[in-house]
């Protein structure tokens, strides 16, 4: 019976759902359609032309015009002579405290070979006078201890004593410079130690 039934049902609804599927697209198509188009005719706008035309302010009569003359300029400041700072200074060496003989011996005809010998000097620079003593005027000695190497340099220099520290440095440093003939021992020469000499710093008037 199920059956038959639905072998009856299916010609019915067919044409319902057909009439329905039509009515639908119509009203679709009614929904869609707007009607006509007319375009729209845009109204005809004039060209705008924009002009600016410069307008002149007159000069402004309340103010006076001031012309700066130039300035010469300030002459160059004079040159400043100055004034010699330099002081005369004597600096005088006192010899140093070691005996000068020499003793040689005969070796052959017409020649002499010096067998024992003390240092003699060579070179003996003289110090600078310290800046700072020449402003103060003030003078002084200063008693510097060395050693003589086998080349005739001066090694070890100190200073023993001085009137100012002031002429320490000034000593020291002339007295690393000078040279001598070395000491000689059995015609060799060799080191020699405790050589003194002192160096005064005066000032010419």
């Amino acid at each position: 019976m199920t059956a038959s039934f639905q072998s009856l049902r299916m010609p019915l609804i067919m044409p319902v759902a057909a009439v329905i599927t039509v009515a639908l697209f119509l009203l679709m198509r009614q929904l869609i359609d707007i009607g006509p188009v007319h375009p729209v005719v845009e109204a005809d706008t004039p060209d705008l032309v924009i002009k600016f035309e410069p307008v002149e302010t007159p000069p402004d009569r309340g103010r006076d015009l001031i012309i700066v003359d130039p300035v010469a300029p300030p002459p160059a400041p004079p040159a400043l002579e100055t004034a010699s700072s330099a002081v005369d200074s004597v600096v005088t060496m006192g010899e140093y405290v070691m005996p000068t003989i020499a003793r040689a011996e005969i070796s052959g005809p017409g020649s002499i070979v010096v067998t024992e010998r003390d240092p003699a000097p060579i070179v003996r620079v003289e110090p600078s006078y310290p800046a700072r003593a020449a402003e103060r005027r003030l003078e002084g000695q200063c008693t510097v201890l060395f050693d003589i190497t086998p080349q005739g340099r001066t090694a070890n220099v100190r200073s023993l004593d001085c009137t100012s520290s002031l002429f320490e440095r000034a000593s020291v440093n002339a007295v690393a410079n000078w040279r001598y003939n070395p000491q000689v021992e059995a015609g060799q020469p060799v080191m020699y130690r405790g050589a003194t000499t002192q160096l005064v710093f005066r000032l010419d008037e």
